[in-house]
């Protein structure tokens, strides 16, 4: 509800304006006095890794603005151990520390700091690059059925990973030819 009125209130600020909402007042009345604080609703890893490197090891005491719900705390602290970040005793690997230092997501970190074993540093980086933002794709409606040709063309069989590396491959080609 705050960010409906919010914005009510950003209708006509500089010139005479209107604001429609697209949601019946039944649905309005049925909203969230206000958002869910985003530590409450996303992955922890990262900000859990970065807690651990400054040297702050009892997260459930750490004094958060918002504290997140103590299951997210854990499954964040779980998923470091799965990729090495930290040990058995929640205390930061060499590893963690790498993954630290990059400012990325820690599973991609792990990823990208992984693919020299793997030759395959240069398109793990492409494909990281690519996940790190919204979508590579665009849909216009006016050309809907042309750009689902065009992705479809581009789709790999083996998953989407693979479909980004395939996407930037084809624009690097076509900017060479």
């Amino acid at each position: 509800k705050a960010q409906a009125q919010q914005r009510t209130g950003r209708a006509g600020r500089v010139s005479a304006g209107k604001c429609f909402r697209l949601f019946t007042e039944e649905a309005f009345e049925e909203l969230q006095a206000s958002a869910v604080p985003e530590i409450k609703r996303c992955r922890l890893s990262g900000t859990v890794l970065q807690l651990k490197i400054m040297g702050i090891d009892n997260l459930v005491e750490f004094e958060f603005m918002e504290p997140p719900p103590r299951k997210l705390l854990l499954k964040a602290l779980e998923q470091l151990f799965c990729l090495g970040a930290i040990d058995r005793n929640h205390k930061v690997t060499d590893l963690g520390q790498r993954m630290a230092s990059l400012p990325l997501e820690p599973s991609y970190a792990k990823l990208l700091l992984s693919a020299p074993a793997f030759d395959c540093t240069t398109e793990v980086l492409t494909i990281v690059a690519m996940l790190s933002v919204d979508s590579i794709f665009v849909n216009p409606s006016s050309k809907r059925d042309e750009a689902q040709k065009a992705h479809a063309h581009l789709l790999h069989a083996d998953g989407d990973h693979l479909t980004f590396l395939q996407v930037y491959n084809a624009w690097v080609e076509s900017k060479t030819t």
